[in-house]
């Protein structure tokens, strides 16, 4: 395939997958996966108060129910950036230790979802980009594609909620009160 950076084509030849570009703009709404598949949507929380960042995972089905979902506080604040790239960390890990097999991971952060795609493992995420990528690659199966903020409203939500309550939780196969609304309402049920 050549030298330098390894392009999208070449990731999901890695996967044992061969998966055509999509050249569609980037979604901006939560879309169901495709049958026998699931989606993982991330966000992180991170500001400038001092506060520690959070970061909020959502596993959903190929007819939009909850499988599960996780938040959790980090340790201290960290940038956008590295809270994004442990909110996507967090979300393989979580699909992985349930046994899913066919995932598309979603996050509004391009950069990061740039950076797993091209293999760019300099800087300062480069640690967690190639953790992201050995965690996926027990998947049969991975996709990972940027969606803008308005389609990652129940991930938000959860990192939310880790940061008000300052408690870390994990859900399986229920869905809490505080995001139900945003999971029925976009979940495309």
């Amino acid at each position: 395939m050549g030298h330098g950076s390894p392009s999208v084509m070449s990731w999901y030849l890695e996967c044992d997958v061969v998966v055509p570009r999509d050249t569609s703009p980037t979604p901006t709404t939560w879309q169901v996966p495709p049958s026998g598949f699931f989606k993982i949507n991330v966000d992180g929380a991170a500001s400038d108060d001092g506060r520690p960042s959070s970061i909020g995972v959502v596993i959903r089905d190929c007819w939009g129910f909850l499988i599960a979902a996780s938040n959790k506080i980090l340790p201290v604040p960290f940038s956008a950036e590295i809270t994004e790239a442990m909110a996507l960390q967090e979300g393989v890990l979580l699909a992985s230790k349930m046994g899913i097999s066919h995932v598309i991971v979603e996050s509004d952060a391009l950069a990061i979802i740039q950076a797993i795609i091209e293999s760019d493992l300099g800087g300062e995420l480069g640690h967690i980009v190639q953790n992201i990528k050995d965690i996926s690659s027990s998947f049969s199966w991975c996709f990972f594609q940027h969606l803008k903020m308005s389609g990652s409203r129940a991930a938000h939500e959860f990192a939310r909620a880790a940061r008000i309550s300052g408690v870390s939780q994990v859900w399986k196969g229920v869905c809490p009160s505080f995001v139900k609304r945003v999971i029925l309402k976009g979940g495309g049920l």
